[in-house]
């Protein structure tokens, strides 16, 4: 059964053709795999033994044809593969041994150290080839013996270092059965000399792909060896534990750490705790000894960082010099002379609205237009100046003029020397001023007062005293 199981070709094993796909393998596979397992094979009409034979060598078939280098090699070397056991080494001058039989698991039977089993097989292989490069004589290598393959209960270090020697495989053999031309039937010295150079890269053809096939014999090998299954499991579960205790020790680190924190956390409360007790304990003592104790000197007590703040940018800053940096920075200056022009707009703005209504008030309350040139010529010798709401330039707000001329003179000062910390001081707080001047005046509509009846009231009263001032006799007396 071995021996016909070498000879069935891989893709005639699966009905499929030698340029399917991948895909096409793996559908394939799993169906007859299905199909001849020897647990159904009473169900699908097949005795137990044929059902383990035929599943084994799919399953074969599956492994070398699903592994792309796997498959190209088997690709090239199909036929060689094929007529493994039928025929020797192709030229004992090469090889005496058949590597290609061994590119099968019909060679061995079982994974036992029996004559007949996987391991005795492929030492007494590797054996054979290592022996046939020590007796090689034409060598121009110096032999250095390879490491035995070993039996099931080798050690892994062993087994490592057969692996590691043999993917390394190079031969020493001269490999003379590849020349092309017998350098003896030369006709001179020149041909001679190129019939040499061409069989000596032919050679090293040969060479090359003997060494490529002892290392893909030993990659086919390392792929069944249940040793490196066993180590590649151990090595995987070793993986996971280390994983997990990593992750473990990572826990316990969050926790310690966290621990930590939360004790740092309490010793500060209890340090914040003491301080505050006993600055209230010495607040009682100053009280009892009949110190006046205020609620803003407790506050100060407890917050002792000092901040600076900047009301332009509404920034806050924990020392001087951090806030002496932002005053000269470029940002705050452009600001600050931004809110210097908007400030004085505002101011002039404000100041034409209570002129118009003061113009307005004026108009509203003067008195008829005869009745008040009469009066006004009358009392012109007695008036010096104008009154309020008589005729005249209306009087102004003395504290607005104050305020105008602040901005006026704040205005040509950063025209002076833009730079100044006591005009931009002075401009900030002016500004700040002013905007809590104007904030509750948005919340609250202002209410004027009527400037009709304002104006009745002021036209009466302060008509008759220009009246009286005037000397003039008042109208409907005897003169």
């Amino acid at each position: 059964m071995a021996e016909r199981a070498k000879k069935v070709c891989y893709y005639e094993l699966l009905g499929l053709d030698r340029k399917c796909e991948a895909a096409e393998i793996k559908t394939t596979y799993r169906r007859l795999a299905l199909k001849m397992h020897p647990d159904k094979a009473k169900q699908n009409g097949l005795d137990v033994d044929e059902a383990t034979r035929m599943f084994q060598q799919i399953q074969e078939a599956h492994s070398v044809l699903s592994d792309v280098q796997e498959r190209a090699w088997y690709d090239a070397h199909r036929e060689q593969i094929l007529k493994g056991d039928d025929e020797p080494g192709e030229d004992p001058f090469r090889t005496k041994i058949n590597l290609y039989r061994y590119f099968s698991t019909g060679c061995f039977s079982g994974f036992g150290d029996d004559s007949q089993g996987f391991f005795a097989v492929y030492a007494d292989l590797f054996h054979a080839i290592d022996t046939e490069e020590k007796e090689w004589e034409d060598a121009d290598e110096e032999f250095r013996a390879m490491p035995p393959f070993g039996n099931s209960t080798s050690e892994w270090a062993d087994v490592a270092s057969f692996y590691k020697n043999w993917l390394d495989f190079c031969s020493r053999k001269a490999f003379g059965y590849a020349d092309k031309w017998n350098p003896k039937d030369a006709q001179n010295r020149q041909v001679r000399r190129a019939m040499e150079q061409e069989n000596k890269k032919a050679r090293q053809v040969a060479k090359k792909e003997f060494n490529a096939e002892v290392r893909q014999l030993v990659r086919f090998v390392q792929k069944r060896d249940p040793r490196v299954e066993a180590r590649q499991k151990q090595q995987m579960k070793a993986e996971a534990d280390k994983a997990k205790r990593d992750l473990a020790q990572k826990e316990e680190r969050k926790l310690q750490e966290a621990q930590e924190r939360q004790q740092k956390q309490e010793a500060k409360r209890q340090a914040d705790e003491e301080r505050w007790a006993e600055a209230e304990a010495a607040r009682e003592a100053r009280r009892a000894r009949g110190e006046a104790v205020s609620d803003d000197e407790s506050n100060d007590d407890d917050n002792d960082v000092v901040e600076y703040s900047c009301e332009a940018c509404r920034k806050t800053f924990k020392s001087e010099k951090a806030f002496a940096q932002h005053e000269k920075s470029k940002k705050h200056l452009q600001l600050v002379s931004k809110l210097r022009a908007q400030l004085e707009r505002d101011l002039a703005e404000e100041e034409d609205e209570e002129d118009e209504d003061d113009e307005e008030e004026q108009k509203a309350g003067a008195p008829p237009a005869d009745d008040s040139d009469v009066d006004l010529e009358a009392g012109a010798g007695t008036s010096a100046a104008p009154q309020s709401g008589l005729g005249g330039p209306p009087a102004r707000n003395p504290e607005k003029l104050e305020a105008k001329a602040a901005a006026q003179d704040g205005g040509e000062d950063s025209e002076g020397s833009e730079g100044s910390d006591e005009d931009e001081d002075d401009f900030l707080a002016r500004f700040a001023a002013n905007q809590k001047k104007r904030e509750p005046s948005r919340d609250q509509p202002s209410q004027k007062a009527d400037p009709v009846e304002d104006s009745d009231e002021s036209s009466g009263s302060d008509g008759g005293e220009v009246n009286g001032s005037g000397g003039g006799a008042p109208r409907g007396t005897p003169g």
